[in-house]
């Protein structure tokens, strides 16, 4: 009985010290995580060590930052293609060069550093969202997503690749890849994700593009209708010797085919200016022409035109109403402006 008393003892010892050094532990690696926190906090916001921090900050500030560099980036574009136009024109002799070719190699530098900034975004977004970025968390997968990945590969491919091996290889085999710049003027797309009114204003059109497409078929229809019209009945003064030759030849370049009607219809319809296609037919040919054409201004590019706008506008806000992400935000806004008055 003594053996086991003192045996039980010295096991109830162990534990007891075992939950001791346990209990050290703890505090001491609770004691480090809170000095690495607090040294962490001092090279990054609070806000980003909290739970969920780095979500928000991607969600908020990285996206405007991201929206920024885009729209520097389109900036930028505008540039170099000045500089590309104007130093090929110089060549041929179409203009003067000035100082547009000094510019070439501080925007080649420019180039890469736009690159560069777009790569580190695509790394870090991966490292961030993992296998997120690529599939939702319904296994749908995210486009939007894997259009930038697709841009970012592409400048990459046109950067480090083609450009290279055509300028040392000289071969006419690599101009046609040259389509991935092309691709470059595509990054402006990437505003839809950042900016939320953007993205409504997108996703309202698309879905009331059904309506939007009625409306534009109904339209066409009526163009084509007053083409083949007007086609028919000015067949004959071509042929009319009293007309005069110059008024002739004006009349066929507008109407002397069908589908020269069609495109001079289109022309008057939606550019604004019908009455340089309407007056000569008027004064010169026939006076009958105004009534048709006073019916067709006022029913189609007055009253048709604003219908459709109207019906295209009253789909357009029953979209961005129904939309449940623009509820969310309204919500929070109104919440913070609540907070805010109290």
């Amino acid at each position: 009985p003594t053996l086991s008393v003192s045996s039980g003892f010295l096991k109830n010892s162990q534990r007891s010290t075992a939950r001791r050094a346990t209990r050290a532990t703890k505090s001491s690696n609770l004691a480090s995580s809170s000095r690495v926190r607090s040294s962490f906090s001092l090279l990054v916001p609070q806000g980003l060590i909290e739970e969920g921090g780095i979500m928000r900050f991607m969600k908020s500030y990285f996206e405007t930052i991201t929206s920024v560099i885009i729209v520097l980036n389109t900036m930028f574009l505008f540039v170099q293609l000045q500089q590309s136009g104007k130093t090929i024109g110089a060549q041929q002799g179409f203009t003067k060069s000035g100082f547009w070719p000094l510019l070439h190699d501080p925007l080649y530098i420019i180039e890469h550093l736009f690159n560069v900034i777009f790569l580190l975004e695509l790394i870090l977004r991966i490292c961030i969202w993992k296998a997120r970025y690529f599939v939702s968390v319904n296994r749908s997968v995210e486009w939007s997503n894997m259009f930038d990945l697709s841009l970012v590969v592409s400048s990459c491919l046109d950067l480090y690749v083609i450009q290279p091996l055509g300028d040392a290889l000289n071969l006419s085999m690599f101009r046609p890849l040259r389509f991935f710049r092309l691709l470059r003027t595509l990054r402006i797309l990437q505003l839809f994700r950042s900016l939320l009114p953007l993205r409504i204003l997108v996703k309202a059109v698309a879905e009331s593009f059904l309506a939007l497409f009625w409306s534009i078929s109904l339209l066409l229809l009526i163009m084509q209708m007053s083409a083949l019209f007007l086609c028919q009945m000015l067949s004959s003064s071509l042929e009319d010797e009293s007309i005069d030759i110059q008024t002739r030849e004006w009349i066929y370049l507008k109407y002397g085919t069908s589908p020269r009607a069609y495109w001079t219809v289109f022309e008057l319809t939606f550019s604004g200016g019908w009455p340089n296609y309407v007056s000569t037919l008027v004064e010169e040919v026939s006076a009958l022409y105004a009534f048709f054409f006073h019916i067709y201004i006022v029913a189609v590019v007055f009253a048709m035109f604003r219908i459709v706008t109207a019906l295209f506008l009253k789909d357009t806000l029953a979209a961005a109403a129904a939309d449940a992400e623009v509820a969310i935000v309204e919500k929070q806004r109104q919440k913070a402006n609540y907070a805010n008055k109290m």
